[in-house]
């Protein structure tokens, strides 16, 4: 009998849409030698994974955005969006130096896009709001993967529909392999190496949410953004999994509209840093804690060989450690919700058989070569305010596409430039701000080095209240005239308000 359980009886067992990935022995190596973990490990609760399809040298992944219905309040169905599925969507596997092709078909009823969030693209290829998909088109993005290991995803970015879109459901992860990275790293898809996705949810007794049809947004979640009490992880609530007994690698995505994680563990172990947004540090970090804005990832090793088989442990978000550095002033006083101030637990893991091979965190990484503040030919202030419900870059909204953007947030690069960008938060809560096509590196915040997690390569960075962040970026790649790149703030209700700006790179 297949060990693998079937859809129906995941879907029982989680209460949610998401495809179990396919289980992946831990038994005989190729020397056909046994070991201790000759059972097979159960399957932990990921999102199915697409190598795509070779189709003339081409790597061609076809997803198709569709409406579903997930059960997360018992007996009552909530609708939902995803790609190729009720809810999320495959996690897509990309090869560094492959070119790929991604077919994507709307059946959603309505417009929508899919934006490939950390990856370095042609701007008509990035699937920002100028490259919206009609009702029952097919949109094709083709490019070259060109940035080495990382962990990037893939979300909506229609027009002023992005955290609705969202907040539907309709979110992926996206792998990228690099056949010239020398680290050695757990990289069994669905056992010792895991995608989290972790979001947020406020439903109804219904099932229904503040997004559902005949709804409306109130004042407080558009300042604040839209946060829920329900937490889902692959799209599942109280998600539960068996992990390998030994070292763990977990993707960390923060794919929620508008809340901060303080991730660490209920026992208080500690764990390894070795990646954030474009791939990895130059520097495996020691912590017991990694702070995640809207848009922002993180890999981590998590040794579980001291714990004995049947043993658990959650991972839990530690917010009320940061709530003062996250909201100041009005903000704190009447936007917070209950569990900015809260430790919540977000997953349970428990602890399996061994795998038939071993694994140390590595000792070293490979070096990265720091900008400096020297070589920026042009430093450009990038304010981010907030006044009521309103909010701004460098004092301006984007409301609509094309023209209509305020030149104060409408840049054009020369490619191959390289500049600094201070940005500075006026407003009295955090906003992670986001640069498509762009890896940066952070010079210093508040006139401090950065720490080493935070000083690789990033697309997507939180700035708090009062703090300035300055922003090295080097502007290269295909140039167009015609079509923008954006950047925004990552809370998905102040981007779809308007707290956005577009830049071209452009010939010199």
């Amino acid at each position: 009998m297949d060990p693998r359980p079937s859809r129906r009886r995941f879907l029982q067992l989680t209460g949610a849409g998401v495809v179990v990935a396919p289980l992946v022995g831990c038994g005989d190596d190729a020397t056909g030698q046994d070991h201790v973990d000759a059972a097979p490990m159960p399957a932990f609760p990921v999102p199915p994974l697409d190598d795509g399809e070779l189709v003339g040298g081409v790597r061609v992944f076809r997803l198709r955005l569709q409406s579903g219905s997930v059960e997360w309040v018992t007996g009552f169905p909530t609708a939902t969006y995803g790609a190729n599925g009720d809810v999320l969507g495959p996690t897509l596997r990309f090869r560094r130096g492959e070119r790929v092709r991604l077919e994507v078909e709307n059946a959603l009823g309505e417009a929508s896009t899919l934006h490939w969030h950390g990856l370095q693209v042609p701007a008509a290829s990035d699937g920002g709001p100028y490259q919206s998909i009609a009702a029952g088109a097919t949109w094709v993005s083709e490019f070259d993967v060109v940035q080495p290991a990382m962990t990037a995803w893939y979300h909506p970015h229609q027009m002023h529909e992005t955290g609705r879109q969202v907040y539907m459901g309709l979110a992926g992860m996206i792998l990228v392999e690099d056949a010239a990275q020398a680290v050695e790293l757990p990289s069994t898809y669905g056992v010792d190496d895991l995608p989290l996705v972790i979001q947020d949810r406020r439903l109804a007794a219904d099932g229904t949410h503040p997004y559902s049809p005949g709804n409306a947004l109130a004042m407080h979640d558009m300042m604040a953004g839209l946060r829920g009490s329900i937490m889902l992880v692959n799209g599942v609530r109280q998600l539960r999994g068996v992990v390998p007994r030994g070292l763990v690698r977990l993707r960390l995505l923060n794919g929620s509209n508008a809340r901060a994680y303080n991730l660490g563990f209920s026992d208080g172990r500690s764990f390894v840093q070795i990646a954030g947004d474009g791939g990895l540090l130059s520097a495996p970090v020691t912590t017991t804690r990694v702070l995640l804005s809207p848009g922002e990832r993180a890999e981590v090793l998590v040794d579980f060989g001291a714990d004995a088989p049947g043993a658990t442990v959650a991972l839990a978000s530690y917010s009320g450690e940061v709530f003062s550095q996250l909201f100041t002033g009005v903000m704190g006083t009447n936007v917070a919700d209950a569990l900015d101030r809260m430790t919540f637990e977000l997953v349970t893991f428990e602890v399996g058989a061994a795998r038939a091979t071993s694994l140390a965190p590595p000792t070293a990484l490979p070096p990265i070569e720091r900008m400096t503040a020297d070589q920026a030919v042009r430093v450009r202030p990038i304010v981010l305010s907030m006044t009521g419900p309103s909010v701004a870059i460098n004092g301006a909204r984007m409301t609509a596409l094309g023209d209509a953007v305020p030149a104060a947030i409408n840049f054009r690069i020369p490619n191959g430039s390289i500049e600094r960008w201070d940005v500075s938060n006026d407003s009295f809560m955090m906003h992670p701000l986001h640069i498509h096509n762009r890896h940066f590196q952070i010079l210093d915040i508040d006139g401090q080095p950065p720490p080493v997690a935070l000083a690789g390569w990033k697309d997507t960075v939180l700035v708090a209240p009062g703090q300035v962040v300055r922003l090295m970026l080097r502007f290269e790649g295909t140039t167009d005239a015609a079509v923008p790149y954006m950047f925004h703030c990552h809370i998905l209700e102040h981007e779809d308000m308007g707290m956005m700006g577009q830049f071209y790179i452009v010939d010199p």
